[in-house]
């Protein structure tokens, strides 16, 4: 009696495991992908400016620094990296912004014109 308890309770331990694991993928699956704007794509760059340039930034000086002094560092990085960012995508094409609906890849030069037009915004 006792085993097949046991046994009842593992079979009932992985039905409920395998329900958790498939039950969000096929959710996931039903959620429709957003439609690729200009605006979506000045974003996607945006994040990739500010994750790239806070990296850059000295772990070590962070650690001592004042909460403030830390946050006013990282706005500055933000602001730059909007600027950035809206320089960027401004000579984007609309062709090439519908090319990113298709392909879901932002071109690397894209990124790359971020980066260097962020030198230019740095205040």
């Amino acid at each position: 009696m006792v085993r097949a308890v046991a046994s009842l309770r593992a079979a009932s331990l992985a039905v409920l495991a395998l329900a958790t694991a498939v039950g969000p993928a096929l959710a996931a699956e039903s959620i429709p992908q957003a439609k690729v704007s200009r605006e979506l794509v000045r974003r996607v760059l945006l994040d990739a400016c500010v994750y790239q340039e806070s990296a850059k930034e000295e772990p070590d000086a962070a650690k001592g620094a004042k909460p403030d002094a830390r946050s006013a560092k990282q706005q500055k990085i933000v602001d730059a990296c909007q600027c950035a960012s809206t320089k960027a995508i401004k000579p984007a094409q609309d062709e090439e912004i519908a090319k990113v609906e298709e392909t879901r890849q932002v071109p690397d030069g894209w990124y790359a014109a971020t980066t260097e037009a962020y030198t230019t915004c740095h205040r």
